[in-house]
């Protein structure tokens, strides 16, 4: 077996979290592994440096930047225009994080809004053949009628869903990315929709510097963490670590493909 190429395709790396140790979080990382990093972004300038960091390894480093749902409450016209134009951006790979929150959105009318924002932002990657990265909190349901209804290639981050609405968003043709609550010892949905899904539609990620995984829960999360959950994952189906780091890497190359 050749090398092991650990994905994180969930990392919010130019966050205030890691400003003071950037290189060494980034280091630590390439000493596990993990070498195939997908950078999120919810905010313009954020994306801006994390386009420029990434032109240095783009084999290795993707950008992803979107309207995060319940930014919709502060969102005008110059704001969308400036995450559009960073959206187009051919540095940019993935429109995300992008979707529903109704956790912190109890309003129905503002809840409304995320819905019609995350169709907009749906077509907007459609129309530059883009992948979308899709955020769902409390709201599993509406966000599968209008990844039913609005049709895109993308993935569920973060995912958190049952078994049986996994294999729903699958014959959709949706990627599920799973991060550190795969490890908690609560977490049997997360461990049976792994042991579950088809393996050809399944990530892993971290989504740093939160939700880290046992046995550091509770600390700042970082990349270097994700051989902590693949090693979760593979035991839940069975499979080596590095067997399942390789299928994941696949399917990572995959789905930057549109396929």
């Amino acid at each position: 077996m050749g090398t092991v190429n650990y994905l994180d395709s969930h990392a919010h790396l130019f966050c205030d979290a890691f400003e003071e140790d950037f290189e060494e979080m980034i280091a630590r990382a390439e000493e596990k592994g993990v070498r195939l990093l997908n950078i999120m972004c919810t905010e313009v300038q954020e994306a801006e440096r994390a386009m420029a960091y990434a032109e240095k390894n783009p084999d290795r480093i993707t950008v992803s930047c979107g309207i995060f749902p319940t930014d919709v409450n502060e969102l005008d016209e110059v704001t969308r225009e400036a995450f559009y134009r960073v959206m187009k951006d051919e540095r940019c790979t993935c429109i995300g994080e992008i979707g529903l929150d109704y956790y912190w959105e109890k309003d129905e009318a503002m809840r409304a809004k995320q819905r019609e924002l995350f169709i907009e932002q749906i077509e907007l990657a459609n129309t530059l053949h883009k992948p979308v990265c899709v955020h769902s909190r409390d709201a599993m349901q509406d966000t599968f009628d209008i990844l039913k209804e609005h049709r895109c290639h993308g993935l569920m981050h973060s995912f958190s869903g049952s078994a049986e609405m996994g294999r729903e968003f699958v014959k959709l043709g949706y990627y599920l990315s799973l991060g550190g609550p795969v490890t908690f010892k609560n977490a049997r949905h997360s461990r049976e929709v792994v042991s579950d899904m088809d393996i050809s539609y399944l990530l892993s990620e971290t989504d740093s510097p939160y939700m880290a995984p046992e046995p550091v829960r509770g600390t700042r999360n970082e990349p270097s963490n994700i051989p902590y959950i693949v090693a979760k994952m593979a035991e839940c189906r069975g499979m080596e670590t590095e067997q399942l780091a390789e299928r994941i890497e696949a399917n990572w190359h995959r789905f930057l493909e549109l396929k």
